[in-house]
């Protein structure tokens, strides 16, 4: 049973998933810092359900790090994030997206037209970065599981804006500065609604200039199907006890 634990944790993805088609919890875990200058992608290999197990201590250094540190940037800031596109946002609860936030921003702000669209757009910029990277041979082509990449300021490969979600959520902290985790999904069919936001109450993640960490959570996050339930639950004990009143 261990050995078969340990294997499910092995980083099994040559390129950023996303979750297409697949549970909402297979989306795996991206950190992104950015500057002035450029931004440095990484694929952490841990989908957001291994990270409610195992929680996060992963070391971004290496020859691709070193490269964004040498652009000589200033202002760098830093988010951890994963998107799950099981289908564009057809239907209520179908784009999930996991995201750090300054722990002094109020979540909930977004609607669902902004948030699906920017969701979107972040899915895209991680395909963006798995084309940069497997073709300039650090991503599959060189036996690399996960793919990580420097983008230059001006370019598509440029990941200010996409942290933010299209710059509507301030998803983005200092370095040394932790960071909360929250969880969105639209909360319905109109686009005008406000996004459904849970937060990871127990964990917060850090970053300190060459590692990132965080606890596991412990328990598992309900999927969005299950606050749906929940929901008509309620509203259901609500007419009951206004017959009874009645």
């Amino acid at each position: 049973m261990a050995a078969l634990a340990a294997a499910s944790f092995t980083p099994a993805f040559a390129t950023i998933a996303t979750g297409w088609g697949a549970a909402t919890g297979d989306a795996e875990l991206v950190f992104i810092a950015y500057n002035d200058k450029g931004s440095f992608t990484k694929d952490l290999g841990i989908t957001t359900n291994q990270f409610l197990v195992q929680g996060l201590n992963v070391s971004v250094l290496g020859s691709e790090y070193s490269r964004f540190q040498a652009l000589g940037g200033t202002g760098t800031v830093w988010s951890l994030q994963a998107t799950n596109q099981n289908d564009f946002g057809a239907n209520p609860f179908e784009i999930n997206t996991w995201i750090t936030k300054n722990s002094s921003q109020v979540a909930g702000n977004l609607t669902n037209a902004l948030f699906n669209n920017a969701s979107q757009n972040l899915a895209g910029f991680f395909a963006q970065s798995d084309l940069s990277a497997n073709n300039a041979g650090i991503g599959l082509d060189a036996g690399v599981n996960n793919i990580e990449w420097t983008g230059l300021v001006g370019t598509e490969d440029y990941a200010n804006g996409y942290t933010n979600l299209g710059n509507t959520y301030g998803a983005s902290s200092a370095v040394g500065e932790a960071a909360d985790i929250v969880y969105l999904t639209s909360s319905g069919p109109f686009a005008s609604s406000k996004v459904l936001v849970v937060p990871f109450t127990t964990v917060q993640v850090n970053f300190d200039g060459s590692t990132i960490t965080a606890a596991a959570t412990l328990a598992p996050i309900p999927e969005p199907s299950t606050y749906a339930m929940l929901m008509a639950g309620l509203v259901g004990l609500g007419f009951v006890a206004r017959r009874r009143q009645a």
